[in-house]
């Protein structure tokens, strides 16, 4: 009887090995910067809303096609009943707190009050949720939110309602005060460190947070295995050299982001007034050449606001391609002339840009390069560079010709309204091109109306075509989202928001 349960009784001590070697493993990420605010009712900066993402649940969240998806939600409707947007939530009843209670359409209801206190804990989104007018308990597991009119913001904003527990309700809840649900909770914060821990599932790994500020240190870190990890940005250059010195050890993963590059023009200006300086300025920027040459192929370029990461919202636009020649003739049916010195002039005075610029050495580099191919053509270029803070109030104040900028962790269609709409010109909104075309303000306001997805963002796609056509602004590329690490990490599978959702699934098959 003994020799035949052996070998049955070494499986078992086999299996019970790898649990508790899974159950310690542990993953160091490298990050670019320190996580500053991990309190779920001030993060703001995209470390800290990533980290909460994993400590923290939320009713939903963006999922690999920017769609909404459940997360403490089984699933979610929405209504619109006299004029009142509704949003209807069936709850999972499988979701518990760290301290192994239920999460209830109760917590949920609580949430939001912590989240709107206004007198003690004063959240930094407080403003944000003011929008929900009613939250109304139907069951256990059922909840509705009702808001005075629909918007997408509604239930954009619904990702960073983090569904928690207070200890006690005092000003600026520390984290012995907060009880979250999520797969992860904090072992340790330090500076330029943060640990979590899997709070049920032991086969999870423990996750290392390190901050790494030099590319070169980090460089070195990956390829001597101090780091399994690496979230952190780096420069094309540099991964590209990783490309070739680590190509044994390591692997990488890369798609096209949500961000996106562009030159902002104030249509504001006489000269820029005109599309078809605004096209020739376009074709004057070689693209492809940039991407292969400087940026090591790491973006995707761009026709419009939206990647192929938006799959609601995505087109496949005609791309301009470098053409000198035809730049040349818009200038010159413009009735710009080009003078002795080769510099297109109209009404004796030269065609010069106004190129304002912060004090960052990639864009810096960037409009370099740009800006020679503009000034080879005949267009004169008065490059400025500023500090971040004055460069931000030219930008905002319209005290600039044209700037190199990138929008960052939008999410939806309801982008197109914040900057190209009329009525958000500044200090309304964040249209500081001071572009305006009634019928693409037309399309926009019909879609702010429209429940159905579909139809709603056909009326987005018609408005999108019409910046596009406008050059409303000149589309540069999409950096794509990059993460570095060892060959023996798996699972892992990027959202093109940057999300850290992926690390929920991340198993690390090797030892250090």
């Amino acid at each position: 009887m003994f020799v035949i349960k052996m070998p049955v009784l070494i499986i078992i001590m086999l299996f019970s090995c790898l649990q508790t070697v899974y159950s310690k493993a542990s993953i160091n990420i490298a990050l670019s910067s320190n996580p500053s605010a991990l309190n779920p009712f001030f993060s703001t900066d995209s470390n800290s809303q990533n980290i909460n993402r994993l400590v923290h649940i939320s009713l939903t969240d963006f999922n690999e096609s920017m769609d909404f998806t459940c997360h403490l939600c089984q699933t979610f409707s929405e209504k619109i009943i006299d004029g009142k947007h509704h949003i209807y939530f069936k709850l999972r009843q499988d979701v518990k707190f760290w301290d192994n209670g239920p999460v209830t359409a109760y917590d949920v209801e609580k949430s939001v009050k912590y989240f709107t206190e206004e007198k003690i804990i004063k959240s930094i989104f407080r403003f944000a949720f003011r929008k929900i007018k009613k939250v109304v308990v139907h069951s256990k597991y059922e909840v509705e939110f009702v808001y005075d009119h629909f918007t997408m913001e509604n239930i954009s904003n619904l990702t960073l309602l983090k569904i928690v527990k207070l200890k006690q309700v005092k000003k600026k809840a520390v984290f012995e005060d907060i009880i979250g649900a999520g797969a992860y909770r904090f072992l340790s914060i330090k500076p330029l460190a943060v640990s979590l821990v899997p709070t049920r599932d032991n086969l999870m790994p423990t996750l290392q947070f390190k901050v790494v500020k030099d590319e070169t240190t980090l460089a070195l870190k990956l390829i001597n295995k101090e780091i399994d990890l690496s979230l952190a940005n780096i420069s094309p250059r540099k991964y590209l050299w990783l490309k070739k010195e680590g190509k044994k050890d390591l692997k990488f993963w890369e798609r096209a982001s949500t961000n996106y590059k562009y030159i902002g023009i104030n249509h504001k200006k006489e000269y820029l007034k005109d599309v078809r300086v605004r096209k020739a300025l376009s074709m004057l920027i070689p693209r492809a050449d940039i991407l292969k040459y400087k940026l090591k192929k790491t973006a995707v370029l761009a026709t419009s606001m939206f990647s192929p990461a938006f799959a609601g919202m995505y087109q496949e636009l005609p791309l301009d391609k470098y053409n000198p020649k035809k730049a040349k003739n818009l200038l010159l049916s413009a009735g710009f002339k080009l003078n002795e010195k080769n510099i297109f002039e109209k009404d004796n005075k030269p065609l010069t840009l106004d190129w304002k610029v912060s004090n960052n050495k990639a864009a810096r580099e960037m409009i370099e390069t740009i800006s020679g191919y503009f000034k080879k053509a005949g267009v004169q270029v008065v490059v400025t560079g500023q500090e971040w803070g004055t460069y931000m109030r030219s930008f905002k104040s319209g005290k600039y010709d044209i700037v190199l900028a990138q929008w960052i962790g939008f999410t939806g269609p309801e982008m197109l309204k914040s900057v190209f709409h009329s009525a958000s010109i500044p200090p309304k909104g964040l249209n500081r091109g001071y572009y305006i075309n009634k019928e693409l303000d037309d399309l926009i306001d019909s879609a702010t109306t429209v429940l159905e997805k579909v139809k709603r963002n056909n009326y987005y796609k018609l408005a999108q075509n019409l910046a596009f056509k406008d050059y409303a602004y000149i589309n540069l590329w999409h950096p794509n989202v990059v993460w570095i690490g060892r060959k023996c990490l798996t699972d892992i599978k990027l959202h093109p928001n940057g999300s850290f959702y992926p690390l929920l699934n991340i198993k690390k098959k090797c030892v250090n």
